[in-house]
């Protein structure tokens, strides 16, 4: 006839196998805002490359600009030179109000071909903008759908545990309390693993290996024994 150790530990063992499940559910639901996290970390990485595109085209667009700008000032300043050509006195003034408009024409002519440049440039980075843009949609969209999936796992998973947690509070009513305190105890210093058979005259925990006086004590289980290496709980399996 068992006795009232070889029962509680049978106990214990089943409350083992309601609390690894809900460990491992419960760690798997932690590492989902760290996934999450990855995604939204990929997600800015991706939206860091549009923006230094917009910032290269910005930087193009006030170039071409700054360069319209001194031709438009160039371009005034010879028409205010030439209307000023017919009220000069000396062939020596003319002459060289003439060398002043030539070098500001062939000035223009420097910011023109500069501003050409710029508008081919302005244009092809609109066209990287515009990809990047389609590429940040696309990535977008399957960023916020692998969030939603881990929403939907991550909800899952809690129901799991509730439901495992409900069917956990039938077992530890029927454990001594002193027992079901070591029991917790263990649990928690454990990684969710406080009662452990023998495996091949081993602990299952720590692999530690026993001396067959302590092999027949186990099997006895007539009282409780932990494993001297990792403090576990230790059962035979008959």
């Amino acid at each position: 006839m068992p006795t009232a150790v070889n029962e509680q530990l049978k106990i214990l063992v089943e409350l083992q196998k309601i609390d690894s499940e809900i460990y491992r559910l419960k760690k798997e639901a932690e590492a989902h805002p760290l996934l999450q996290k990855k995604i939204e970390e990929a997600f800015d990485k991706k939206k860091q490359s549009l923006k230094a595109v917009e910032d290269e085209l910005r930087a193009a667009q006030l170039k071409q600009k700054e360069k319209e700008m001194d031709l438009q000032s160039k371009e005034e300043k010879v028409k205010k030179l030439q209307g000023q050509l017919f009220s000069l006195k000396t062939n020596k003034e003319y002459s060289a109000m003439e060398m002043e408009i030539k070098g500001l024409k062939a000035d223009d002519s420097l910011l023109e071909e500069d501003i050409l440049r710029l508008l081919d440039v302005v244009e092809e980075v609109k066209v990287k903008v515009a990809k990047e843009k389609e590429i940040l949609a696309v990535e977008d969209k399957k960023a916020k759908e692998a969030i939603e999936t881990i929403k939907k796992e991550t909800a899952a998973l809690n129901a799991q545990i509730a439901e495992w947690e409900e069917k956990r509070k039938a077992y530890p009513a029927n454990v001594e309390p002193r027992l079901l305190t070591q029991y917790e105890r263990i649990l928690k210093s454990r990684e969710g693993l406080a009662v452990v058979p023998v495996v091949h005259n081993a602990c299952g925990g720590c692999h530690l290996g026993f001396p067959p006086q302590m092999l027949n004590e186990i099997q006895m289980q007539d009282k409780v024994i932990v494993c001297e290496s990792c403090a576990r709980i230790l059962y035979w399996v008959s």
